[in-house]
């Protein structure tokens, strides 16, 4: 046996392992920020890209098909779940005067949801496709 003959599991293991780390850091960046009575902008935003190239990744794992579908079938749960959260938010600022946020820390919010939201719709449609 060769010393490089399963190089691919343990670049698949420290990917994995690298994943996790990253997991943990920045949601201990969320809660030290929160404690600090800080709102964390920048580590929520770090932290939705990541879990949404963690969970990118999962899906290409599978065949080319089914991955396919399954990121057809998140893009269009994801597209639904976006529209509803804009009325949603056009709704609740129908009753506001003057802005409380500035349009920075909202579109910081809105990509780090928007990252969010497409990372739980992959994980939402793996667990359909193990159903079928």
């Amino acid at each position: 046996m060769k010393w490089g003959a399963n190089r691919p599991l343990r670049s698949r293991l420290q990917m994995k392992s690298g994943y996790q780390l990253g997991t943990y850091l920045f949601l201990g960046l969320i809660i030290f920020d929160l404690l600090l009575g800080d709102v964390p902008r920048i580590s929520f935003a770090m932290y939705a890209l990541l879990f949404y190239f963690w969970q990118r990744e999962r899906v290409e794992k599978e065949e080319k098909g089914v991955a396919e579908k399954m990121k057809r079938k998140s893009d269009e749960w994801t597209i639904t779940l976006v529209v509803l959260l804009c009325l949603v938010g056009y709704v609740a600022s129908l009753g506001l005067q003057y802005p409380s946020v500035s349009l920075l820390e909202l579109s910081i919010y809105g990509f780090s949801t928007i990252f969010c939201i497409r990372a739980l719709t992959l994980i939402y449609a793996m667990h359909q496709q193990q159903l079928d």
